[in-house]
């Protein structure tokens, strides 16, 4: 039985909804209902009963109730004693290519000074990297602030700004920074839907009631630079990427925009290897 399951049991009784409970717990409505429902199988009884006001819990849900809070208290206090004696030594990082190379690779030879074997796993979104470790597949993960799970814990490593970046002789590129409105009324190239970046742009647009005019939607951030230096619109990268940058044909201005950045987050399900592999690599 998946301790989850309980979880999220006991926050649908607590908020006697579970509408409510699968907002506070940042899962679908779906999803927690088919938690409830295999509890309810595994234990063979009814744990709520339902109604359109929403759900109580039955006399066995209520002795479920209870039991299942001691458990996971039980547990917690058992994980505790046992952190002295653990050997972590190898360690699956998830994350995406361009933040992998501003803070991962460097980090290596540290970490492995330490006493850690690192595999380092890729993905090309943000949203897929957090599923990796939402299913365990990975200890930690190293990405752009997402909306975290409860029982995940997550820590700022680091905030980066945006940058638009375009070619030398954009009619832009002589200013010290661009603003929203300015950027507005310019081709864009970018991501594809699903990118963090373009996710937060959207919303400043919105702010703005201004529309994206995007020309271009690609999935790299070289095919972007490689689009943008052949003149065919400008993009947004951040701080990392454009440090990394080397093209005598594009210059890079600040974003200017109280939004215009991205904060970098390590977040596990282990609160002690997170911290710890976080201040081995900041």
């Amino acid at each position: 039985m998946n301790t989850e399951f309980l979880v999220g049991f006991i926050e649908t009784a607590h908020r006697r909804s579970i509408a409510k409970a699968s907002e506070a717990l940042h899962i679908t409505h779906t999803a927690l209902s088919k938690q409830l429902r295999s509890l309810e199988k595994h234990f063979d009884v009814q744990l709520f009963v339902r109604s359109s006001q929403g759900v109580e819990l039955t006399d066995a849900g209520r002795i479920v109730y209870e039991s299942s809070k001691s458990l996971l208290d039980q547990l917690s206090l058992l994980d505790d004693k046992l952190k002295p004696f653990r050997i972590w030594s190898r360690v699956k990082i998830a994350t995406v290519p361009d933040i992998a190379t501003t803070y991962l690779v460097s980090a290596l030879p540290k970490l492995h000074d330490q006493g850690h074997e690192v595999e380092i796993i890729y993905r090309h979104s943000t949203k897929d990297v957090y599923k990796l470790l939402i299913e365990g597949e990975v200890d930690l993960i190293v990405a752009e602030r997402f909306s975290m799970h409860p029982s995940v814990w997550s820590e700022e490593l680091r905030k980066e700004a945006f940058y638009v970046v375009m070619p030398k002789d954009h009619p832009l590129s002589g200013q010290q920074d661009i603003s929203l409105k300015e950027l507005s009324g310019q081709p864009l190239v970018l991501y594809n839907e699903g990118c963090t970046i373009r996710a937060t742009l959207t919303q400043m647009f919105a702010s703005l009631n201004r529309p994206m005019q995007i020309k271009t939607e690609v999935g790299f951030s070289e095919v972007i630079l490689g689009y943008v230096g052949n003149g065919s619109g400008v993009t947004v990268l951040p701080e990392a990427l454009v440090s990394q940058m080397y093209s005598d044909r594009l210059v890079h201005r600040p974003l200017n925009h109280p939004d215009a950045h991205r904060s970098i987050h390590v977040a596990s399900m282990n609160q002690s290897k997170g911290r710890r592999i976080k201040g081995l690599i900041s």
